[in-house]
C-alpha cells in the first residue's frame, strides 16, 4: 500500500525575554510587539526602536506546536 503525503499545519515558537525601556508594561509590550522579529538563527531589532529595546535573550531551539485536528471532526 502506498503511503500518502499529509500537509501539517506547523509552527516554531522561540520563547525568550526583552528589556525594553518605557513608561508602562503596555507601552514596553506595544514595542516589543512591533520593534522586534527574528528569523532562524537571527533577532532582529528594528532602527527606529534600538535605543528603546536594551537587551534580549532568546533560546536557539524552537518548540514545535502542530495543530492537531480533535478526533470526532
Amino acid at each position: 500500500m502506498a503511503k500518502k503525503q499529509y500537509k501539517i499545519r506547523a509552527r516554531l515558537v522561540f520563547n525568550g525575554q526583552v528589556i525594553v525601556a518605557a513608561h508602562s508594561r503596555q507601552e514596553a509590550e506595544a514595542i516589543a510587539e512591533k520593534s522586534i522579529g527574528g528569523t532562524l538563527g537571527k533577532v532582529e531589532v528594528q532602527p527606529e526602536a534600538e535605543d528603546r529595546i536594551q537587551d534580549w535573550d532568546f533560546s536557539s531551539h524552537g518548540e514545535a506546536v502542530i495543530n492537531r485536528r480533535q478526533e470526532d471532526e
